[in-house]
């Protein structure tokens, strides 16, 4: 089985016994301030620059708002020789804004397929789901997402997507379901990361491979550290 690696110390070989298993569509979830978007940057950063390209979709944030909160953290895009593509899709948010539904996610789906002709990408970040169900105004959820998914794994690429889990759900600690319609079962793997109290005042952010198809791989939770870079840690005390 040929492997993927996020080159994160730590977690290809700790967590993910080796890797993500090319071409598997991947489930980042936690809720706001957990660094999703972060870590999803730091796996194609780090593959570009070892020259395998990957793409940014991002349906909320602005690309020059991405790019400087990614330099600010030692990430410069520039660095990867042409193998990293950030896209921030307010084109076409601005173009469907009276007409969402249907046609805007064919027209993502085409959009998608028709950049991997001139850039054949092998990582793909969608950043996230749960502003694509609002733009596309997802009527029949489960079949939807099943529909995107199918998709995604048909591209051959390896998709990670970034998924938001409420707050409460995160602070109850009520982790049945990491996902808002199910789409936990349709992904070939789930990241969970999450804020962990620690004491009276602290707080730790945390990583777990929920599931990773074809990996015999740790579910125990580990320390998501950022120093210069991110690396996963055993939870100490």
């Amino acid at each position: 089985m040929e492997l993927d690696l996020t080159h994160i110390d730590g977690l290809d070989a700790d967590l993910l016994a080796g890797g993500i298993p090319k071409g598997s569509v991947v489930l980042l979830a936690g809720a706001p301030g957990t660094m999703k978007s972060s870590v999803a940057f730091t796996t194609l950063f780090n593959n570009a620059l070892r020259g395998r390209r990957g793409v940014y979709m991002s349906l909320e944030q602005g690309r020059d708002s991405l790019v400087h909160h990614m330099r600010g953290l030692g990430m410069d895009p520039d660095a990867a020789g042409g193998n990293l593509s950030i896209l921030d899709l307010g084109a076409l948010r601005e173009k469907f804004e009276g007409d969402r539904g249907p046609a805007w996610l064919d027209l993502f789906k085409m959009y998608g397929q028709t950049l991997r002709s001139s850039f054949p990408y092998e990582f793909l970040v969608l950043d996230s789901l749960n502003a694509l169900e609002i733009l596309a105004k997802f009527e029949r959820m489960r079949r939807e997402v099943f529909e995107l998914f199918t998709w995604l794994q048909g591209l051959r690429s390896t998709s990670l997507v970034i998924t938001k889990l409420p707050p409460d759900v995160e602070m109850a600690g009520d982790y049945r379901t990491f996902a808002n319609h199910r789409e936990d079962y349709l992904a070939d793997g789930i990241v969970h990361l999450k804020l962990a109290k620690r004491g009276d005042f602290g707080v730790q952010r945390q990583i777990r491979v929920v599931k990773m198809r074809g990996r015999r791989h740790s579910t125990d939770y580990h320390a998501l550290v950022f120093d210069h870079g991110f690396r996963v840690t055993r939870i100490l005390g």
